[in-house]
């Protein structure tokens, strides 16, 4: 890339399979990628000697000004964290940055106009001179409970729900699984409308305290935010997914799609669904043969409440419009 595209900035990253707008790729080695004329873009590469990357990463973001149109951000897994994100909340156009966590141990790499190569945990491409995108996220489970009221934390404790234990709570919710199925945590902003989708933040129940009944979930925990527990879920993957298309094409109506990023986690796909393409036929079926590139992440971030957030089992799409 550095030798043949110069002048080209870019960015690379592993992930578990990649993906086009004619199918995923998975269980054998391939690239996928998109260019795409007009605009302007810079390529960042962080790499802290340890620590936390998001102060380095909001830092360089924010030295690059606040006329970007979108910034596409692949980190380590192993350096990420819900709390990674916290500087970015108050940064110009942070609700334009969607990305996703890199898979194995590699770091990331960039090559700037000139084809010199970085590399770093990770890297960004900001871009601008286009009409931002519309982002947006669709997470691939189902909901064992309506969304309840956290009424107790401590600290990244959820201790009470509507007032009774969380861990009865969790109790309650799972006991009518079969089998042993991942067990997650989905919360939502306390202002999310009851009868429309809410936008959902999933979260791995990290720990339990029998004692207090409380269940170790996130620092992003508080009290009035809304929670539920769920199980990853084919059906509700691909009729949330279908929903949000639908309300994107009603969104775009009057503009044409140019062109589209797809972060796709890596505990959906054929993990969830036992087949490909699950995910790109739908896209397909609402966006026709606008070409998209993405790749299967460790994690994936998006906009939350008009900034980035860490979202797992979750599939982001960043699409590019142009007026008709």
């Amino acid at each position: 890339i550095a030798r043949d595209a110069r002048g080209v900035p870019t960015i690379v990253g592993s992930g578990a399979g990649v993906l086009t707008e004619r199918g995923e790729v998975s269980g054998e080695p391939a690239a996928a990628g998109i260019t795409w004329q007009g605009g302007s873009s810079e390529v960042i590469a962080v790499n802290p000697a340890g620590g936390d990357i998001g102060e380095p990463l909001a830092a360089a973001l924010r030295g690059l000004g606040s006329d970007m149109s979108a910034a596409f951000v692949l980190a380590k897994a192993d350096r990420f964290g819900p709390d990674t994100l916290e500087p970015m909340r108050e940064l110009p156009g942070g609700q334009n940055i969607a990305g996703g966590g890199t898979v194995g141990s590699l770091d990331s790499f960039a090559v700037d106009a000139s084809g010199r190569v970085v590399s770093g945990a990770a890297v960004a491409l900001l871009v601008r001179g286009l009409p931002r995108p519309i982002i947006r996220s669709s997470p691939g489970c189902r909901l064992l409970m309506p969304l309840r009221r956290i009424t107790a934390i401590r600290g990244a404790m959820v201790t009470g729900i509507g007032g009774e234990p969380a861990l009865e709570v969790l109790s309650s919710a799972a006991q009518d699984l079969v089998g042993q199925p991942l067990v997650l945590a989905v919360l939502a902003a306390g202002d999310a409308s009851e009868g429309q989708r809410a936008n959902l933040l999933v979260r791995a129940v990290q720990g339990v305290d029998p004692v207090s009944g409380g269940l170790l979930i996130s620092s992003e925990v508080r009290v009035g935010m809304l929670i539920a527990f769920a199980i990853r879920d084919s059906a509700a993957a691909r009729a949330d997914l279908e929903t949000v298309v639908r309300e994107l094409e009603r969104e775009i109506a009057g503009a044409l799609p140019r062109f589209g990023v797809y972060f796709n986690c890596a505990g959906r796909g054929t993990s969830l669904h036992g087949t490909r393409d699950v995910d790109i036929r739908i896209l397909r079926s609402r966006l026709g043969s606008v070409p998209l590139a993405g790749m299967f992440s460790a994690f994936e971030i998006a906009p939350y409440q008009g900034a980035p957030a860490l979202e797992l089992y979750t599939g982001v799409l960043s699409l590019f419009t142009a007026p008709s």
